[in-house]
């Protein structure tokens, strides 16, 4: 499993709950890769450049993403709500996929997503238009938390929270064991 998300903030709610959803796939025997988009620190996406186009001081955290977005075939996004959308680090994270238009398995065919927000559920449908987009299965539950969730050492520990994520996990891992 893939995860990808965060943002810039050092102490992101939305990057405790991107680890803990990879923790609770790690439990179920996944495989995982966090990209986390504050240590990633991907350049703006320009459409008519290709990825060795991007500066060099670029190139590692570019290769690293996309090669893991081509090997994925689980991935669970996080964001945090920004004025009723997905924050602007995880769209252009997003943006990126195009480098993956002209591959043998185009964008993220194939590939089950499951969507975490935090703070309120307004980024869930923007989300939900980019899985479908890039041809993905979009996983059935849609994951919302908050602060009151976390432990002041941000430990996702509410009953509830812990319940809807792991719901969501078991849904990605039910999806890929359909598969084959």
């Amino acid at each position: 499993m893939v995860g990808l998300g965060g943002s810039l903030r050092e102490r992101s709610y939305s990057g405790a709950a991107l680890r803990a959803g990879m923790a609770m796939a790690a439990e179920l025997g996944f495989a995982t890769e966090t990209l986390d988009l504050r240590l990633l620190e991907l350049p703006m996406y320009v459409p008519e450049q290709a990825l060795a186009d991007y500066p060099l001081e670029c190139q590692a955290s570019l290769r690293r993403y996309v090669s893991a977005l081509r090997s994925a075939d689980v991935m669970l996004w996080t964001t945090p709500a920004y004025h009723g959308a997905m924050s602007g680090v995880f769209k252009n994270a997003i943006d990126f996929m195009q480098l993956l238009a002209g591959d043998e398995r185009p964008y993220l065919q194939g590939c089950a997503v499951g969507l975490l927000t935090l703070s309120d559920a307004s980024p869930l449908s923007g989300m939900a238009n980019c899985v479908q987009e890039l041809r993905a299965w979009l996983a059935p539950t849609r994951v919302t938390l908050d602060s009151a969730d976390f432990s002041p050492e941000l430990t996702l520990n509410s009953a509830s929270g812990q319940r809807r994520l792991g719901r969501l996990v078991m849904e990605l891992r039910d999806f890929k064991a359909s598969q084959g």
